[in-house]
């Protein structure tokens, strides 16, 4: 039987009260930039420039995402530029500092958290720049967001999981500084609370996320051998769920180790068939990158900020190949 009787669901919105976070506590973060302001091309104007401030390209989704809105605004007449700090928040301001300089009439961050661009917010809200956010939650300061953390589908499976299987020892691969994974941890975190599940938590590393899981989850097999209790795998993202395969595999394990993760690609495909990764959450790259093309040209006739919630669906052995089959896409 399917983990789940449904395929289908969608992001959540805003986690409860992040809206609300002061400008202080983001460290300058303040109000977006007026549409009519000599920072933006204003109503009926040729576009601009936008600078893109990526994530990571080591990371397929962050990779996507940043490729898909880079293509999607020059499609619209924009001229793009952008950088990849390869997953580090000083090299990630330091790029949004110089598009600033060269005056930039639009800013996109990929996955990094709002207060770890505090100074990218702080220089842009004094430029009058607005920002737009790739896998956040829309938070204060923001200009808009495409919010694709949605740590309710997959978690809630992973929890019915542990509880229907007695699981005892679950390992947990991590990354807290990106915003997706931490509201993820987060919402595991909650419904894990007052159980008796022994959980191992691991920040893996970015770049070299999948050798990084891969030993952690080797460390893990060995302390947790087979036989000893019952075991499932928690993964933030799909890199660390691949590395967390490639360890099992290692070991020759043969009992249950399931996996639980988001953001399929094509390098979870087999296992997902096989049922090694019990379940994951699709999410394409590039639609996310046409959302947030489209949130900007929203905002630039409007001035009204927006969040855009990602369409996702919960993927697992029963229906990939349906899912694969409407979008042959994302096995390319």
């Amino acid at each position: 039987m399917s983990l789940l009787k449904h395929s289908r669901t969608i992001a959540v919105g805003v986690i409860a009260g992040a809206v609300l976070i002061g400008t202080a506590a983001c460290s300058g973060g303040g109000g977006a930039a007026d549409p009519g302001s000599s920072a933006s091309p204003g109503t009926g104007d040729a576009p601009g420039t936008v600078g893109i401030v990526e994530f990571d390209s080591t990371a397929p989704f962050d990779s996507l995402a940043a490729a898909g809105a880079k293509s999607e605004l020059e499609k619209l007449g924009w001229e793009v530029v952008s950088q990849d700090p390869q997953g580090d928040p000083g090299q990630a301001n330091s790029i949004c500092s110089q598009f600033i300089t060269r005056q930039v009439n639009a800013l996109v961050v990929t996955t990094y958290a709002m207060d770890q661009m505090a100074q990218c917010m702080s220089e842009a809200k004094g430029a009058n720049i607005p920002v737009f956010y790739i896998a956040s939650p829309l938070l204060e300061g923001m200009a808009g967001a495409v919010d694709v953390t949605s740590p309710k589908p997959i978690n809630d499976v992973f929890i019915k999981y542990v509880k229907d299987n007695g699981i005892t020892s679950v390992l947990a691969l991590d990354y807290s500084p990106g915003t997706p994974c931490r509201l993820r941890k987060e919402y595991r975190q909650e419904l894990l609370a007052g159980t008796d599940v022994k959980v191992q938590e691991h920040e893996f590393t970015i770049p070299g996320q999948v050798v990084d899981a891969q030993n952690a989850t080797a460390a893990w097999l060995a302390a947790n051998t087979e036989g000893a209790g019952k075991y499932a795998i928690w993964s933030c993202f799909t890199d660390p769920s691949a590395g967390a395969v490639a360890a099992i595999n290692q070991a020759g394990r043969t009992d249950s180790l399931p996996i639980f993760t988001w953001d399929f690609n094509k390098t979870i495909y087999e296992p997902l068939k096989s049922g090694a990764i019990a379940a994951t959450l699709s999410l394409d790259g590039n639609t996310v990158g046409r959302q947030v093309a489209e949130i900007i040209t929203a905002y630039f006739e409007t001035g009204k900020t927006q969040e855009v919630p990602g369409e996702v669906e919960i993927l697992t052995k029963d229906n990939i190949e349906d899912y694969v089959t409407r979008n042959p896409q994302t096995l390319e």
